[in-house]
């Protein structure tokens, strides 16, 4: 007895199992697509990592609004700063937002950079001089012209509160989540 391949054109029930298999196959792929929207959208955090400053927008830097020649608006200003994840010296610290005004503070050489928003966590910004950066690897990057200095100094302020104040010297990541 010969066994070979199911012919689908040959068989009376071919546009039947054609359709029965076609269906769970056009189901998978929607669900893909809508999963990876959503994840899209869900989150575009700004990471600020040392070692060469680089800020990474997750969203292209020409979508940001110039307030002023220091000062660039977030392109998605109905979103709001739900945690600040901090990782210096060898630390990670995670603090949570909702709905409160969030400012984080870096200085590294003579560039500070100063992320904010609104009392209510929206409306995010830039404030640094833009003039010490170049264009990164991506649109969603911009990286600090001087390579060779480290993140000196990271505050994190929940409303009037400081959460976190720190002098690292290297290795410093921060990654301000924008949802």
């Amino acid at each position: 007895m010969r066994i070979g391949q199911l012919n689908l054109n040959h068989t009376p029930l071919h546009l039947h199992l054609r359709t029965l298999l076609t269906i769970p196959v056009l189901l998978a792929v929607l669900l893909g697509g809508v999963l990876f929207l959503l994840a899209q959208g869900s989150d575009t955090p700004i990471i600020i990592s040392d070692g060469s400053l680089t800020i990474d927008a997750t969203v292209p830097w020409t979508g940001f609004r110039a307030v002023n020649t220091t000062t660039k608006a977030h392109p998605h200003t109905t979103k709001s700063v739900t945690k600040v994840v901090v990782t210096a010296g060898g630390n990670t610290q995670t603090f949570t937002f909702s709905s409160q005004k969030c400012t984080v503070a870096v200085r590294y050489a003579a560039t500070d950079i100063v992320v904010s928003t609104n009392n209510s966590g929206k409306g995010l910004q830039i404030k640094t001089d833009y003039g010490s950066f170049r264009p990164g690897a991506s649109s969603n990057l911009m990286a600090h012209t001087n390579p060779d200095e480290k993140i000196s100094s990271v505050t994190v302020t929940r409303e009037t509160q400081t959460l976190f104040a720190a002098t690292p010297s290297g290795g410093t990541k921060i990654s301000i989540s924008y949802q």
